[in-house]
């Protein structure tokens, strides 16, 4: 499993040298970046386009030319009874007419009369017309429109799978940023307290602080050694999940140690392309979800036009020109033809009438789950709009609490060097900005989930 620190200097990404280790802010736009240009969800995505381009093709071709031809024979006890070749060209047109040119030679002892052709064979020329059904609209219309349709729902269906893709792999980011802070915190606040148990063993010793000092000031240092094992357990399994996003040509790759998460509360919003919206997000008039709707509605009408079509009685009219002589078919005479006429129409129709009804009521259910899906994620984007804005009022109070807590244990550090303090004091006063600390990392992993959850149900793409 390669690592990533390489493909980052691959990419070209700058990684600088601190102490002999590779440090690197691994930003929220560069792991998006990477997870929309290499995992492989985003290229099972974009699978949807080449289906519906192939099916696109399929529907194009009921239009194509086709040629056509075929011979029978049968000879028995060296009699030919009957020698029958025949070869078409048949080009459809966007309505329910067909041109066709026909050559046909046929011979044999016991040929059929309708079959007889001149010497040199017979050549044709002419149309096939639906009169009634299938003539304004039919089924290889309604394929390629269908199949258009599909085309552009199925880029949005893409477009709402690589916004999941990527609203997980940002959920994950923020989940490892949250505890990659909460570490930071347990090891600031370890190391103080290293410090302060050496320098109170040291003044113990020298009879200067109550030999106790040492056993309460061993206590924080071993219970703030135990947070920071649990706060690296929950860092690493955060990691772990962020690497599952993490693709390279189709090879996972892992977290490099060395890399370290950035972002700000600004660049949440600019790297998820939501800060924009905030305000006037329940605008969903393009929104993915509803168009995909809307699409479907587009289909059933299809489905609506050709059923009312198929009411019609069926009326096939064909009529070719006749002649020997292939030089001649410019100058075809109309006393020489074949023609036909085929007519068929159900008593009943129920079948036809069935299948109009199916198509209304399916249209009709999506009116209403339009309706509905519109409603609903109107409401929801107002919810998380309210819970931003709480939250970024949150963080300001978080953060005068966090600084006026740092006022308190330095304060109280001054007042323990001139003797009116005690360590309970100074580490009771370190353990309520831990928690202000903490609270604040909550909080900002709060608001970068909502954020996140905003890119979510607005099914933006980057």
């Amino acid at each position: 499993m390669r690592k990533l620190i390489i493909i980052l200097l691959l990419l070209g990404v700058n990684v600088t040298v601190q102490s002999q280790e590779m440090n690197k802010n691994f930003s929220l736009e560069e792991f998006l970046a990477m997870v929309k240009k290499y995992h492989p969800v985003v290229a099972q995505a974009n699978l949807k386009l080449s289906e519906a381009e192939a099916k696109l093709l399929k529907a194009r071709g009921s239009f194509d030319p086709k040629l056509e031809g075929g011979v029978k024979e049968k000879n028995f006890n060296g009699t030919e009874y009957y020698s029958l070749w025949d070869g078409s060209f048949t080009i459809p047109t966007w309505y329910g007419i067909d041109v066709k040119a026909d050559y046909q030679q046929n011979d044999g002892y016991y040929l059929n009369p309708q079959n007889t052709t001149p010497e040199d064979g017979l050549w044709s020329a002419g149309v096939s017309i639906k009169l009634a059904k299938g003539l304004l609209y039919n089924d290889r219309m309604n394929a390629l429109r269908q199949a258009k349709i599909l085309q552009n729902k199925n880029e949005l269906e893409r477009d709402i799978l690589i916004n999941s893709i990527l609203a997980e792999a940002a959920k994950a980011y923020a989940d490892w940023k949250y505890y990659f802070d909460n570490k930071e915190v347990y090891t600031e606040f370890l190391e103080n307290a290293k410090v302060r148990y050496q320098g109170i063993s040291r003044s113990s010793e020298l009879g200067e602080t109550p030999a106790i000092d040492t056993v309460e000031t061993k206590i924080t240092v071993k219970t703030r050694e135990l947070d920071l094992s649990q706060a690296s357990l929950k860092l690493q399994k955060a990691k772990l999940k962020l690497s599952n996003y993490l693709w390279i040509d189709d090879v996972p790759v892992e977290l490099e140690d060395n890399l370290t998460p950035f972002i700000t509360k600004e660049s949440i919003l600019n790297s998820l392309g939501i800060e924009n919206y905030l305000g006037n997000a329940e605008n969903l008039e393009d929104h993915p979800e509803l168009k995909s709707l809307e699409y479907d509605l587009e289909s059933y009408d299809l489905d609506i036009k050709l059923s009312k079509n198929n009411l019609l009685p069926t009326i096939d009219v064909q009529y070719n020109f006749l002649t020997s002589e292939v030089d001649q078919l410019n100058y075809l005479n109309t006393s020489n033809y074949k023609a036909g006429v085929k007519v068929k129409f159900p008593l009943f129709l129920r079948k036809e009438r069935g299948e109009l009804r199916l198509a209304k009521v399916k249209r009709e259910n999506t009116e209403y789950k339009l309706s509905q899906q519109e409603w609903k994620l109107t409401n929801k984007v107002k919810s998380i709009e309210a819970e931003i804005v709480s939250l970024q009022e949150q963080i300001e109070i978080v953060q005068t609490i966090v600084d006026d807590s740092e006022v308190m244990v330095n304060s109280e550090k001054r007042l323990f060097e001139v003797g009116e303090s005690s360590i309970f004091l100074i580490n009771s006063r370190e353990n309520k900005l831990i928690s202000a600390q903490l609270k604040q990392n909550k909080i900002k992993n709060e608001f970068f989930k909502a954020a996140t959850q905003l890119f979510e149900e607005l099914r933006l793409n980057l």
